[in-house]
């Protein structure tokens, strides 16, 4: 019916009365655990909160924070493009410059091989006064072009390139301010895992202390029926050891206890559950009340075929904890009406 952990550890044990305080665990002292949970789960609930409200502004300032990075980078590449457009434009100022400044050379070059034109020839070699202000007015309006185009050009230059410095500072500020923002965004965005992280461990603790809190109950409820339920006297039986005065309802006996963990009823009827404990009836009444060292209260409420003379068998919620427990000697205390 059942699967057993078997490993035989020594150790023994003596009660000569119901201990208020030893190894075996009270009622008060289960729900005294349980309390402390609670306790414990409510600090986390708190907690959890309060990291859930973090968690919302920190998802706030990291929206915000990416939008302007987002905002600054998209800035940042608008002057970059006018960046570019200003050095194809200062390009082509530069061109015309150098093609004004060839054009004023060759002019040059010709008078120079040439000769300049004396502008007193001019005047005596016009034939009439509209031709001689016209010839004089063609003069003056040709070196007057070929100044302005030059100055023209000039500032076209300076202009340019005092606008790409300008363009190539914001850059750099766009570029600083874009940095700024993403550090920012890192380092909040860690935070958000970190309270994220935060409120799933509280969750994850709350539900294991759930789960605790219902198996210190299971077992409040299950010590509190054995101690209100009367147990006939045992038998004796040939081999046992037992001490004390069965007469008076009290004895002690020394027994191989066996773990194991597996769902089911007891012989009794009841469900198993922690405290309820096998026994030949031959040796230990049905219904007797029972302390273990270092397991706690128990009831005499189940039988196995396997379970003959001085032994018992102990229910453990976990198969961890009845392998933990394994097969050992211990001396009980049998408590019967």
């Amino acid at each position: 019916m059942r699967t057993f952990c078997l490993a035989v550890l020594a150790g023994s044990a003596l009660f000569a009365t119901l201990p208020s305080g030893g190894s075996a665990e009270g009622t008060g002292e289960l729900e005294r655990k349980a309390d402390a949970l609670r306790a414990e789960n409510a600090a986390l609930a708190a907690g959890a909160r309060s990291a859930v409200a973090e968690l919302a502004a920190i998802e706030s300032r990291l929206e915000r924070t990416r939008a302007e990075l987002a905002s600054f980078r998209a800035r940042a590449a608008q002057v970059r493009a006018r960046r570019q457009a200003v050095r194809e434009e200062l390009g082509i100022a530069r061109s015309s410059l150098l093609a004004v400044q060839r054009a004023l050379a060759k002019r040059l070059q010709t008078i120079y091989e040439q000769g300049e034109t004396d502008t007193l020839a001019v005047v005596l070699g016009a034939r009439s006064l509209d031709e001689m202000l016209s010839a004089l007015e063609t003069l003056d309006l040709s070196a007057t072009q070929d100044e302005s185009l030059l100055e023209r050009a000039r500032s076209a230059s300076r202009h340019l390139a005092a606008l790409g410095r300008t363009l190539a500072g914001r850059e750099r500020e766009l570029a600083q301010l874009a940095a700024v923002r993403a550090a920012a965004a890192a380092s909040l965005a860690a935070a958000r895992a970190d309270r994220i992280d935060a409120i799933a461990a509280a969750r994850a603790a709350r539900q294991s202390n759930s789960g605790r809190i219902a198996g210190l109950e299971e077992r409040a409820r299950t010590l509190s029926s054995v101690l209100a339920s009367p147990s006939p006297a045992p038998s004796r039986v040939p081999g046992a050891s037992v001490s004390g005065s069965p007469a008076n309802g009290v004895h002690s006996l020394t027994v191989l206890s066996t773990a194991y963990s597996l769902p089911g009823t007891t012989a009794s009827g009841r469900q198993v559950g922690w405290g309820a404990v096998a026994v030949d009836p031959s040796v230990i009444a049905m219904g007797s009340r029972l302390s273990i060292p270092d397991y706690g209260l128990g009831v005499a409420a189940d039988v196995g075929s396997a379970i003959q003379g001085a032994r018992i068998d102990l229910w453990f919620p976990t198969v961890a904890q009845a392998r933990a427990w394994g097969s050992r000697v211990v001396t009980i205390t049998v408590y019967s009406n």
